[in-house]
């Protein structure tokens, strides 16, 4: 009787966060709609585009961690700290100089990536059965475990393109999850 009372509070408390935020709900759901489908018209640009970004974020990481290391005197972990700094400057200085060593890299984690999130949204589609929109979650979540577990198989076939591409369905697929539980939301 009481897991009972605690589905309908969460049921109804999902409904009512969904109901009051209709329009940030579908406009974040046309956002990953347009990502998604410009990630897969252009997979390898996509690709290129995320690994160099992320190369980017590892050197001024670097540089902001090296610059703190020097800034703490007589620091305990100076050390340490340092030894990270050349870590992450070194990460983003290879993923910005060998992009496609980058890419493979990153087709890897992104496989990890869906493989965990698609567990993840399994299990919460699970968890929310029977409220609004379970069902399309419970696709999704399946979706992108199929997608990283693609993407693995594939992997040294065809990075060049995997990455943008699958990256792209999870996308359009996140994009119509959210405008259907908006616009389901806006009926009930």
């Amino acid at each position: 009787m009481e897991t009972r009372h605690y589905e309908v509070s969460v049921e109804s408390n999902l409904l009512n966060d969904i109901r009051h935020h209709t329009r940030w709900f579908t406009g974040l759901g046309i956002v990953f709609l347009v990502l998604g489908i410009a990630a897969i018209a252009f997979p390898f640009i996509a690709a290129l585009s995320l690994e160099i970004a992320i190369g980017i974020l590892f050197v001024v990481a670097g540089v902001a961690q090296a610059v703190h290391s020097f800034s703490v005197p007589r620091w305990a972990g100076f050390f340490p700290s340092l030894g990270l700094s050349a870590l992450a400057l070194i990460v983003g200085l290879l993923m910005l100089f060998y992009p496609l060593a980058g890419v493979i890299t990153l087709t890897t984690l992104v496989a990890a990536f869906f493989v965990v999130t698609g567990t993840f949204k399994t299990a919460f589609a699970l968890q929310l059965k029977p409220a609004i929109g379970w069902g399309l979650l419970l696709i999704g979540g399946l979706l992108s475990l199929a997608l990283g577990l693609l993407i693995l198989f594939w992997l040294s076939e065809a990075y060049t393109w995997v990455l943008g591409l699958l990256v792209g369905v999870d996308f359009i697929f996140t994009g119509i999850w959210m405008i259907a539980l908006a616009s389901s939301a806006k009926r009930l």
